[in-house]
């Protein structure tokens, strides 16, 4: 009897795992990034990236292993902190063609539309940043 409830907890926990692993991959999309120096117009990265959104935190990854984590900061939306604690923000300027993240030195433009790079992120080349105003009031 006893190993009977220790191999229905051992399946409980193996079954419950298995729900938190997929629903972790519900929110992350794939998607195309440009990433640009600080007030530069020319991208140092333009390919297949994925962007994952849980709780507010963002996740960006890009195909060349770079990857850039956002925290929510404090109560207005589009306010975030890098992993590093400086600030980023979120703009507008692309519509529901993506969006844009500000950080302290670079500019990343995500956009949900992967053309006109292939699965293995070859061919096509940055687009040039676009004017946008601010989404959210910087604190």
């Amino acid at each position: 009897m006893v190993k009977i409830s220790k191999f229905l907890v051992a399946l409980g926990i193996s079954v419950a795992s298995l729900g938190f692993a997929v629903a972790a991959n519900a929110d992350t999309v794939d998607a195309r990034c440009d990433v640009f120096p600080k007030g530069d117009d020319k991208a140092t990265f333009s390919g297949l990236c994925s962007f994952s959104q849980r709780q507010g935190y963002i996740t960006i990854d890009l195909k060349n292993g770079t990857t850039y984590e956002l925290s929510p900061s404090g109560d207005k939306p589009g306010n975030y902190v890098d992993k590093d604690g400086k600030p980023a923000y979120r703009e507008s300027g692309l519509g529901k063609r993506g969006q844009i993240y500000r950080l302290s030195k670079q500019s990343l433009y995500v956009y949900w539309d992967t053309a006109p790079f292939n699965k293995n992120g070859s061919k096509g080349g940055a687009i040039k940043p676009a004017a946008g105003k601010v989404s959210t009031a910087k604190p």
